[in-house]
């Protein structure tokens, strides 16, 4: 058996317990049933929908990097590609799952493998850095909101991700390291600050600037499922929360975030006084929507994908 599949069987162990403790333990199942009869779906719909656009939107965001590389790739074919990409993390074990097939069919459209996955990673990775950005700068506006030991724990949070991502994306710290220590996976991050340096700021600032959007977005998306199961918390809540939960989620321990998105989900809201059950059920709407409708729509993407590879006209080597 090789070590990936090992990997992906302690990933399917990490979410079957962390949910078998979620059930068994924390929530009181009856209430977590109520609290789905009495979901108000419109708030659901207007969330599926802001993570649709959302979807679209970081088809943007990876041209505005791929511009940089002087390489021209239709906005609608990246959309597609995300569209497919959400797809396959619906059955891949991995939540970079659909990153892998997005990385294979634009190397596959443009022949151009390096850039392909650079900026992949790096169109990720300015999502991230924006949302910790905005949640350091909210901190100091919000923390009347939650209770005094929260604090420290979430600034050094938000600090260490605006901080680090900086010293990864914007200084040649990699390279440096690995020339003094060998790293954990010192070849792939290097890689990927190589990938950074290629772009350039001019780039880099325009992805942030779209990130900004898809960000307030996610956001938005996070208080619509709150709404739906009638939970009311100040907008500073979700600034702060919604970058922990997209942490939690970029994790590789577990079936695209399966159990770490529920147990962030009750762990964060309960400092706020939300109840077990109405966190579980933000949670699994957030995991129906997220994989299942944008992974649908994917699905049906790459069906018409192949039908028109079908229908293309099949040439011979005779003319």
């Amino acid at each position: 058996m090789s070590r990936q599949t090992l990997w992906n069987i302690l990933k399917v162990l990490v979410s079957l317990g962390l949910i078998a403790y979620l059930l068994i333990f924390q929530v009181d199942l009856r209430e977590l049933a109520v609290t789905f009869r009495t979901v108000r779906w419109p708030y659901v719909i207007a969330a599926a929908l802001v993570m649709i656009f959302g979807t679209a939107l970081r088809g943007l965001r990876w041209q505005v990097l791929l511009e940089a590389l002087d390489m021209h790739v239709p906005l609608s074919t990246l959309i597609h590609l995300y569209f497919v990409g959400a797809f396959f993390n619906m059955f891949l074990p991995s939540g970079f799952g659909g990153d892998a097939v997005k990385m294979a069919k634009l190397t596959q459209e443009t022949g151009q493998a390096p850039e392909s996955i650079g900026t992949t990673l790096v169109e990720r990775a300015t999502g991230l850095w924006v949302l910790f950005l905005m949640a350091l700068i909210a901190l100091p506006f919000s923390r009347g909101l939650l209770p005094p030991a929260w604090i420290p724990p979430i600034l050094a949070l938000t600090l260490g991700g605006v901080v680090g991502g900086f010293l990864v994306m914007g200084t040649p710290l990699l390279p440096w390291l690995g020339g003094k220590i060998h790293l954990p996976g010192q070849d792939k991050l290097e890689r990927f600050y190589r990938s950074v340096a290629q772009l350039g700021y001019p780039a880099l600032l325009k992805a942030c600037g779209v990130s900004l959007i898809f960000d307030a977005l996610l956001i938005l998306f996070t208080w619509l499922l709150a709404e739906s199961v009638d939970v009311h918390q100040p907008l500073g809540v979700y600034l702060l929360f919604t970058p922990i939960i997209s942490f939690s989620l970029a994790l590789p321990i577990s079936i695209g975030g399966l159990g770490v998105r529920e147990q962030t989900f009750v762990t964060l809201f309960a400092a706020v006084g939300v109840s077990a059950a109405a966190a579980t059920a933000m949670s699994l709407l957030n995991y129906v929507i997220t994989y299942l409708v944008v992974g649908l729509i994917g699905g049906l993407f790459f069906m018409f994908e192949g039908l028109v590879a079908d229908n293309r006209p099949q040439t011979t080597d005779d003319g």
